[in-house]
């Protein structure tokens, strides 16, 4: 599935980094296969163009969202690259099926308030804090972005693959993911990041953010051989 168009240009502006050159060894550079990027980047599209539907349509509003980036981060470099000291807001899933391990939907904590604030039909600027509506609005985005990139994903694999409900953590970047428990980014397998650009209008803004899979030990190996890719 290709990336929406749109005829308007929205202002980019994030304070999160983009992990665009982290080093590799050998068994990430394995997974970095093009064929491999290009299949979970078409995954990822198809799932980021349902998100978009379904966020559309609970906000009221034309809500567009792009996958610039799909990468696969060797473990311990990714936390220090995405958001060196920012605060940020962390919306974390178990996942369970055909492979285990846990989703995790990353925004900082300023593109998380424009989000809670269109998620409430609220006027732009009016969420100064997350409160526990902001914090709601936040899961229930985290949650309709992790089901359609999870469902893109089971389709395509032909897994069968589950998530629990959302839990939200706030705080500096380190801290908030090491409350993620065995499978936050700093644990030993690799993480699939995949970057994700909201385009909103009415008004027009971006908000920049990260959504990661991070598999139990094992479950790319199985997510590969179900892709049959090179």
């Amino acid at each position: 599935m290709d990336r929406p168009h749109s005829s308007w240009t929205p202002p980019v502006s994030s304070e999160m980094t983009n992990p665009r050159n982290t080093p590799s060894g050998d068994s990430v550079t394995t997974l970095l296969s093009s064929a491999r990027l290009d299949a979970l980047r078409e995954v990822a599209n198809i799932g980021a163009g349902h998100a978009a539907t379904a966020l559309s349509t609970l906000t009221g509003t034309r809500i567009m969202i792009s996958v610039p980036m799909v990468n696969i981060v060797p473990p311990g470099d990714f936390v220090p690259e995405i958001a060196p000291g920012v605060e940020i807001v962390a919306v974390q899933m178990v996942m369970s099926g055909d492979i285990g391990g846990q989703t995790v939907f990353l925004l900082a904590t300023s593109a998380g308030l424009r989000l809670a604030e269109r998620m409430l039909r609220r006027a732009r600027g009016t969420s100064q804090s997350l409160g526990k509506l902001e914090q709601s609005a936040l899961k229930e985005a985290g949650n309709i972005l992790a089901g359609a990139y999870l469902t893109a994903l089971s389709e395509f694999l032909r897994m069968r693959l589950m998530l629990s409900p959302p839990t939200l953590t706030t705080g500096k970047t380190e801290e908030a993911l090491k409350t993620l428990g065995d499978h936050a980014p700093q644990a030993e397998s690799p993480i699939l990041c995949v970057e994700t650009e909201f385009f909103l209008e009415e008004p027009v803004e971006s908000l920049h953010g990260f959504f990661l899979l991070v598999p139990d030990p094992k479950a790319f190996d199985a997510i590969f051989r179900a892709v049959r890719v090179e």
